[in-house]
């Protein structure tokens, strides 16, 4: 991997959730064309879903409503996903990525700091890491609700490394999708790719990319 520096020098380590921590995607997928074709009746491509990756649900509405003239709000996609069981809060098999626990316990024993930073709401964040049994190790969660501005803008992350007391010189963003990409990028950050979620996607604006945790956590554990 190149940049291998770059990573080990990092003081805070900034962690998006979906397709980063755990596979939520096609979940997220499969529950978004299940509404859509159940009260539109229409049937949305991959490639379109795949483009809604990184988005808050007023944004993959928005999204969604352009492409097939629908008139569907962020709105009432929240009152539709509500027949949908919560991945965050009930779904049963809802996993870490494997050796995101021994990658997390690493960096606290590192001293690094860690953040969440996602479009999520913090809520489902802070529920979802409790029953993966991760809850203890980020510093701080930065959930879509948290900030004005959502990804793609920078604000998330921006507002993670004031709140750890740390810069873009010293902190990495890992990321999946090209909205959170963008967004950690506009903040000045060095990004990591992650590419062992189910949901192949483009990468090309990250520094550098892994497709398995066991990778970065060899990388810190010199």
């Amino acid at each position: 991997m190149k940049d291998v520096d770059v990573i080990r020098k990092a003081e805070a380590f900034l962690f998006d959730f979906d397709g980063v921590v755990t596979d939520s995607e096609p979940y997220a997928f499969y529950t978004l064309r299940a509404v859509v074709e159940e009260h539109f009746g229409i049937i949305i491509d991959d490639e379109d879903i795949a483009f809604t990756i990184g988005m808050d649900v007023y944004g993959t509405a928005n999204a969604v409503s352009r492409k097939y003239s629908i008139d569907l709000s962020g709105d009432k996609l929240i009152a539709l996903l509500k027949s949908c069981p919560d991945y965050y809060t009930e779904y049963d098999c809802i996993k870490p990525f494997p050796y995101i626990p021994e990658l997390f316990s690493l960096l606290k024993e590192k001293g690094k700091k860690l953040a969440i930073v996602s479009s999520t709401h913090h809520e489902h964040l802070k529920k979802a890491l409790q029953r993966m049994d991760l809850f203890s190790y980020p510093d701080i969660i930065i959930g879509g609700d948290c900030v004005e501005r959502r990804k793609p803008n920078p604000d998330p992350y921006l507002k993670a490394m004031e709140i750890l007391g740390e810069d873009c010189g010293t902190s990495i963003a890992i990321e999946d999708s090209p909205v959170g990409i963008l967004s950690a990028k506009r903040a000045g950050l060095f990004v990591l790719a992650y590419k062992g979620s189910e949901v192949e996607q483009n990468t090309e604006m990250a520094d550098a990319a892994i497709r398995d945790y066991s990778e970065l956590a060899e990388l810190l554990a010199f």
